[in-house]
C-alpha cells in the first residue's frame, strides 16, 4: 500500500484518492482517513493528487 497526496493543501485538509483493484476510487480528507481505510480494507492503494471542481460533485 502507498498513500498519494491529491493536494498542497496543510496536513490534516490534504486530499488522497484511494483506489481498490478494479480501479473503483474514493476520495477522502486527511493522510489518517486514507490510512484508517487502508487499514480497514488491505486491497485498496491511495495517492495523492489534485482535486478539482468537477470532481466534488
Amino acid at each position: 500500500m502507498k498513500a498519494t497526496k491529491l493536494t498542497t493543501a496543510p496536513q490534516g485538509f490534504e486530499y488522497y484518492r484511494v483506489c481498490d483493484q478494479e480501479g473503483v476510487c474514493r476520495v477522502v480528507r486527511g493522510m489518517w482517513a486514507a490510512q484508517h481505510l487502508i487499514e480497514d480494507m488491505p486491497e485498496l492503494t491511495a495517492t495523492k493528487t489534485k482535486l478539482y471542481p468537477a470532481e466534488w460533485a
